[in-house]
């Protein structure tokens, strides 16, 4: 009998900020126990650090190279199948609870049901913000306000996280369809807005000691490429207390959202019984939250591209099994689809991870995981390649690239990119990554995405279409204490 699989999906969870991770500070006992009962990938990556091209990956199995979806104003091809249709056709029930960053009309994707919209606006040129966070607008992006606008009180994330799992319970409770379930609960949390409960900030602004801190040393001895990024941000402007506060609340989060995973869990375990049922839990990428002087993500620092997942059945994955290889999101649809004996979908560039998982064998050792940004916010096209113990990051228009050996340097604080001694490094690893990304082509693919953002902008403001899936929560519940 093919299993139920419940698929819990965050945004922006940085890897590390769990207790499981061996964060002594970070309270997640809900997180904890299911990397403790089931299969983890120790060292994951999304292949975009970025919403809509990350899951737009992760859902067909294909890089953004292959998907055309480089950015959050773009769509995937509504022609095309995911794992989720592949799934549907299988004989699964297949259900979307709350946040999956679709673009367009189509918000399904192979989704039977959508039980709570999502918190960002459907459409290209879509602005909901002030409807969402009142006073706090702007305070979801790579800004200032972001930065500005944090610490305790409550945010609508914390709302939306909150119907979806409320949602989620109800739907279980009452649900009458004899086919598997698939479902995803998509949460929100804990991206920004940097805000949290006032018990668990407070908690957090006083046991956490080591904060990251930007300074002018620090900050010229960065990849140019990286030095662009933060001045695109202006994040001269932020100060050591910023980066606390941030901090702070951004654990609050983590904590919040995981108080809330223990709920839904005790109601998959009382509807379709913990024996039935496959738990997943992962996120579309990470935050930086203050390491290397930068937040949020869209960029491959281990923080911002390195993602959480683990695998939960007692019956097909070792209580407490590490995948130790370099795996990706890319990975979860042919490894979903050999589980449930579900059609393949034509082409993947992931791998399937089902013998891994259940200790049967481990990942190949010459494994090459690819991750691709091209962002709108002014910086330059980028490219990723992990390699054994390498991570190689190219940036269009650079001449030199950033390499870090992570086994030895899990911080990233010792660039090896204009080191001689690693110069055959460098040219095999920009060799390999060639087979994936050329620079020049990403620069001219931006260049035409900005064309076709401006025309929808327009477009959307003189049309205004009606609202597909978008979830509305109360503006003034947006506050700091």
């Amino acid at each position: 009998m093919k299993p139920n699989i419940i698929f819990i999906l965050s945004d922006q969870h940085n890897p590390a900020v769990m207790g499981n991770a061996g964060d002594p500070v970070a309270r997640t006992p809900q997180l904890d126990r299911l990397f403790t009962e089931g299969a983890s990938l120790d060292s994951c990556y999304c292949a975009s650090p970025l919403c809509v091209p990350s899951r737009s990956a992760m859902l067909s199995g294909l890089l953004p190279s292959r998907t055309g979806v480089y950015n959050n104003m773009q769509a995937l091809n509504t022609c095309n199948a995911t794992f989720v249709n592949s799934l549907t056709v299988g004989g699964y029930e297949t259900v979307l609870s709350g946040r999956m960053h679709f673009v367009g009309w189509d918000q399904r994707h192979g989704f039977e049901k959508r039980l709570v919209g999502d918190i960002t606006p459907c459409f290209v040129g879509g602005d909901n913000e002030r409807e969402i966070y009142g006073d706090f607008m702007r305070s979801s992006g790579q800004n200032m306000t972001s930065i500005k606008k944090s610490g305790a009180g409550h945010s609508a994330v914390l709302d939306f996280d909150r119907d979806v799992i409320n949602a989620s319970m109800v739907y279980l409770q009452n649900r009458k369809d004899d086919r598997p379930l698939f479902m995803t609960v998509g949460l929100y949390g804990p991206h920004c807005p940097y805000i949290a409960p006032k018990e668990l900030y407070d908690y957090y602004y006083e046991h956490l000691d080591e904060i990251p801190f930007m300074d002018l040393e620090s900050k010229a001895a960065m990849h140019p490429a990286i030095r662009k990024w933060y001045d695109n941000r202006s994040l001269e402007a932020i100060t050591k207390e910023d980066v606390k506060r941030i901090r702070a609340a951004y654990y609050a989060m983590v904590e919040y959202m995981d108080g809330l995973i223990g709920e839904l869990r005790e109601a998959i375990e009382q509807t379709l019984g913990l024996e039935n049922t496959v738990i997943i839990y992962g996120s579309d990428h990470g935050d930086n939250i203050g390491e290397h002087g930068l937040f949020w993500k869209t960029n491959f620092y281990e923080g911002s591209a390195r993602v959480p997942m683990v695998f939960v059945k007692s019956d097909l994955f070792p209580a407490g099994r590490h995948v130790t290889g370099l795996t990706s999101l890319l990975d979860l649809a042919p490894t979903l689809l050999e589980l449930t004996e579900s059609a393949s979908l034509p082409q993947y560039d992931g791998i399937s991870l089902l013998s891994c998982l259940m200790a049967e064998q481990e990942v190949p050792s010459d494994r090459k995981v690819i991750s691709l940004c091209s962002d709108i916010k002014g910086d330059e096209p980028s490219a990723m390649i992990r390699y054994q113990q390498y991570k190689l990051v190219q940036h269009a228009g650079y001449q030199t690239c950033q390499l870090f050996n992570i086994d030895e340097d899990p911080q990233e604080l010792n660039d090896l990119g204009t080191n001689s001694a690693y110069k055959d490094v460098v040219a095999q690893l920009m060799s390999d990554l060639s087979q994936y990304w050329n620079s020049q082509e990403a620069q001219q693919q931006l260049k035409r995405s900005k064309v076709h953002f401006t025309l929808m902008k327009q477009w959307f403001e003189l049309v205004q279409p009606p609202l597909v899936e978008e979830w509305r929560g109360n503006p003034a519940n947006n506050y700091l204490e």
